[in-house]
This record gives C-alpha cells, sequence and structure tokens, in this order.
C-alpha cells in the first residue's frame, strides 16, 4: 500500500457507501463514470480488498468496508465543515488572549476604545496591554495574539509585518503662567527655545525618532525631563514651565491651570503617525482584520 492517498478517495469510499449507486455517487461528486470506475479500481487495489460487491446495479460493501468506513467517517465531517469553523475565529468562540503592546502616550488613548470594542455583554475575552516590546511581539506566547501599536513608520524585522494605521493631531500642553500660553498655537520652533516633559517609550527610546524629525525639519528638540505616564507629564506642567507635546487630550480631563494648543510646523498642523506591527504569522487573519479595522475607526474619532 502506498504512504499516501489522494483524499478525494475517502470520500469516494465514504459516498458510494451511503448511496451505493453508481448514479448517485457520480452527481454527488460531480465525476463522470470513467472517474468512478477509476476511483474504485484504484482503492480495492490501495487496500488490497474488493470493498464493494455489485449486485444488480448496486454496490454493498464489505464487512473490511464497513469497518474502514467507520474510521475514515468523522475526520471527513470535520474536514467538510473546516470553511463554517473558520469563520469561528474572528469572533467570541476564538479562543484567544489580546496582548497589545502599545507606546505609552497611545496607552493612555487607546485603552478605553479597545476594551469596549472587544467586549461584549456575553462575552469578556482576556486582554493586556502592556509597554510596546519587539521581542513581545515577534515572539508571542502561546495562545496569545500579540499586537503592536506605536508611531509608523520603524526599523523591524522581516518577521513582522507593519501597517499604518491613521495619524493623530498634535497639541502643545502649557501652564497658563507659560510664555506661550496666550499664543493661539505653537511652532515646532518654540520647543527649541524651552524646556520639555517627555514620556517614556520603553523600547522605542532612542534618538531615531527625533534625528529624523531633525533632518526633516531641521530643528533640533532636547528632552529635559522624562516621566512614566501622560498624567506624570500633565501634573508636570500644571506646577512648572516645562512644555508637553502629546496626542488630543479632552479639555474637560485637563487642570484648570493648563491650556492646550495646536502644534504647527511651517504653519501647518503637525501629525503623529500611528502604525501597527505582528508576527507574519498572523499574516491576514480574520481578527487582525477587526483590529485594524477597530483602531482605524479610533483614530478617526
Amino acid at each position: 500500500m502506498k504512504n499516501s492517498i489522494d483524499l478525494n478517495l475517502y470520500r469516494f469510499i465514504d459516498s458510494l457507501y451511503e448511496q451505493k449507486s453508481l448514479t448517485k455517487v457520480c452527481h454527488t461528486l460531480d465525476i463522470s463514470r470513467a472517474t468512478f470506475n477509476r476511483y474504485l479500481s484504484e482503492c480495492r487495489e490501495r487496500f488490497n480488498n474488493e470493498l464493494f460487491i455489485a449486485d444488480k446495479g448496486l454496490y454493498a460493501p464489505t464487512l473490511f468496508t464497513i469497518q474502514l468506513n467507520n474510521i475514515i467517517k468523522t475526520p471527513l465531517e470535520q474536514l467538510e465543515q473546516v470553511q463554517q469553523t473558520a469563520k469561528s475565529f474572528n469572533n467570541k468562540d476564538a479562543n484567544i488572549e489580546y496582548v497589545f503592546h502599545l507606546a505609552n502616550p497611545l496607552s493612555n488613548l487607546l485603552t478605553v476604545p479597545l476594551l469596549q470594542g472587544l467586549t461584549r455583554d456575553d462575552w469578556h475575552p482576556k486582554i493586556s496591554i502592556v509597554d510596546w516590546s519587539l521581542e513581545g511581539i515577534e515572539f508571542p506566547k502561546s495562545g496569545a495574539l500579540s499586537i503592536g501599536i506605536s508611531g509608523y513608520p520603524n526599523q523591524i524585522n522581516e518577521r513582522i509585518i507593519e501597517r499604518k494605521l491613521g495619524e493623530l493631531a498634535l497639541f502643545v500642553y502649557i501652564s497658563q503662567q507659560h510664555p506661550l500660553a496666550n499664543s493661539s498655537k505653537a511652532s515646532l520652533a518654540d520647543l527649541e527655545r524651552f524646556d520639555t516633559v517627555r514620556v517614556s517609550m520603553g523600547d522605542l527610546d532612542d534618538s531615531t525618532y527625533y534625528e529624523r524629525l531633525r533632518k526633516q525639519t531641521g530643528v533640533n528638540l532636547t528632552q529635559k525631563l522624562t516621566v512614566a505616564s501622560v498624567s506624570s507629564a500633565i501634573e508636570c506642567v500644571e506646577i512648572s514651565q516645562y512644555i508637553f507635546v502629546c496626542f488630543d487630550i479632552p479639555t474637560q480631563k485637563l487642570p484648570i491651570n493648563v491650556s492646550k494648543l495646536p502644534l504647527t510646523l511651517n504653519e501647518k498642523a503637525m501629525t503623529f503617525e500611528v502604525g501597527l506591527q505582528y508576527h507574519r504569522a498572523y499574516y491576514q487573519h480574520p481578527i487582525i482584520k477587526n483590529i485594524e479595522k477597530l483602531l482605524t475607526q479610533i483614530l478617526k474619532q
């Protein structure tokens, strides 16, 4: 017996076992009489058994075939259901833990919308939102879907896919006692003259971004103070002359003493491009498509 077999032959055996008729099997499998005879001949040769006894136009299974069909029927039924089962990969039946690796400032913006977008009344998946880590995205733990969200583009290896999600307007946050407080906007060049506070970006912390910005704009930024969170940065702004650059924070969530100004470059509003990163193993998975759509909608809003 050969080590491999065309799976169509297993389906042929099961169909003939159930229908016992050449005409019906040819109709069900959409094959010709010649193909029917070839399949039957090949099956008999492979299993070294008559398999079916033809009598008055009907094919009666041998005892060997009855035993054989008991083995192959269940796997065949499972294969028939594969397409339907695959549809569950993008809904609550998929038993997957979501691990989002977010650049810290984006965590402040995306945590609640992600929770709301992925949670239903009858379904509460396991969700972890942690600091951005290339290692965590490149080597996800078993059973987890690891997705990175940070600035775009990044220097990443060929195992990681990166896609642009959108962009966010940038604003300057300052105390109302700051020299720029009476302005209607702040330019990037203004930031060279004042001390700034920034939020730590974890594994993303390096000079690459600022060097790229310097080459693009000619503005050389230095970071005098680094803190752990957006809320800490806002607190520093409130009590000092530091400037904080971040995405849009609703005015009602800001302290009374803190003002928000649009950040501009050459009289145009500045934006921050946001990207999604994930392992190539997840490519075109329905869940990835859904999450990408969800994040794109969040950024637009």
